[in-house]
């Protein structure tokens, strides 16, 4: 909590209704990998939440990457430092922000562009 009363970090978990089935429809070569991938996920790393815009905003957001995890909602202030997944720390340092630019041309249709711009929320490590 914060001095004024905010709860941030992990917020709330929930049960998931999708049990987890170990994989075992994959084939062993994949499954293998799959399992590697799901322990690198789950490893917690302590990483310090950046957001581009300012101290004021902030990032609510539900996790859930594999089959049978729980559902974790995370509320993140900028600043702070949080024992986050990797997974959670991956998708969000992955994500960029996209810019529309809706030009009409000269018959009157509408040409949608959109461009890729810099990322908005970024987890900085402080020990991965």
């Amino acid at each position: 909590m914060t001095e004024s009363g905010e709860q941030h970090g992990l917020i709330n978990t929930l049960a998931n209704s999708v049990p987890d089935n170990g994989f075992k429809h994959f084939d062993p070569k994949w499954k293998k990998e799959a399992e590697k991938m799901k322990a690198e996920d789950h490893k917690m790393v302590k990483a310090r939440y950046i957001n581009k815009r300012g101290n004021h905003e902030r990032l609510d957001k539900p996790y859930c990457r594999w089959a049978g995890d729980p559902i974790r909602i995370y509320h993140l202030i900028p600043g702070y430092t949080y024992d986050l997944p990797m997974g959670f720390v991956n998708e969000i340092n992955s994500k960029k922000g996209v810019s529309r630019s809706d030009r009409v041309d000269e018959d009157g249709r509408i040409a949608t562009k959109d461009t890729l711009t810099e990322a908005i929320h970024e987890l900085v490590p402080v020990s991965f």
